[in-house]
């Protein structure tokens, strides 16, 4: 994630102190426009340099518009647009959920491995890292075939690899 979303999402994250409900609210616009930012046709258009930034900047705002964004994530749009940056707001999204989530405790986790883990087998891996990591840690699965077997945990930013892919690629370079 660049050094510079995470200060736009920084920025953005203490203009809204305190208030959870308005935090919510401006992490959902970001999410939403999120997803529009990772489609190309908009992505060409943000980084057009023949289209002026206040042209984007209506633009923006009328995307926000419609998806009634709160004034925060609209100011935003505004700065991003005034500075030729529209094309960071998926990292910018990514960076302030991690902000937010770090000012209410909690931990996002993510744990992937190579098939769909079994009901049981989830409870448990669950249960172990809530007792590692505290109650207020959000776990996701995923299912990546590429890992064949294994897990690969992610804690925030630390990465612990425990999967047969990883283990064969330092066998790889042993050899």
């Amino acid at each position: 994630m660049s050094d510079i979303a995470t200060r736009y999402a920084a920025a953005l994250f203490e203009a809204v102190p305190g208030d959870e409900a308005l935090q919510d609210r401006v992490r959902a616009d970001l999410a939403a426009l999120a997803l529009v930012a990772r489609e190309e046709a908009f992505r060409r258009f943000v980084e057009n340099p023949r289209i002026a930034p206040p042209d984007k900047a209506r633009v923006l705002e009328g995307l926000a518009a419609r998806q009634g964004a709160a004034d925060p994530t609209r100011r935003l749009l505004a700065v991003l647009a005034e500075n030729e940056r529209g094309g960071l707001l998926a990292p910018i999204a990514k960076a302030y959920g991690r902000l937010v989530d770090a000012a209410r405790g909690r931990e996002a986790v993510t744990v992937t491995a190579a098939f769909e883990l079994p009901g049981d087998l989830k409870t448990e891996v669950d249960r172990r890292l809530r007792a590692l990591l505290g109650a207020r840690t959000e776990i996701r699965h995923r299912a990546d075939p590429a890992t064949l077997g294994g897990l690969v945990v992610q804690i925030g930013s630390k990465v612990f690899d425990h999967s047969i892919k990883s283990h064969l690629a330092q066998l790889r370079q042993a050899i």
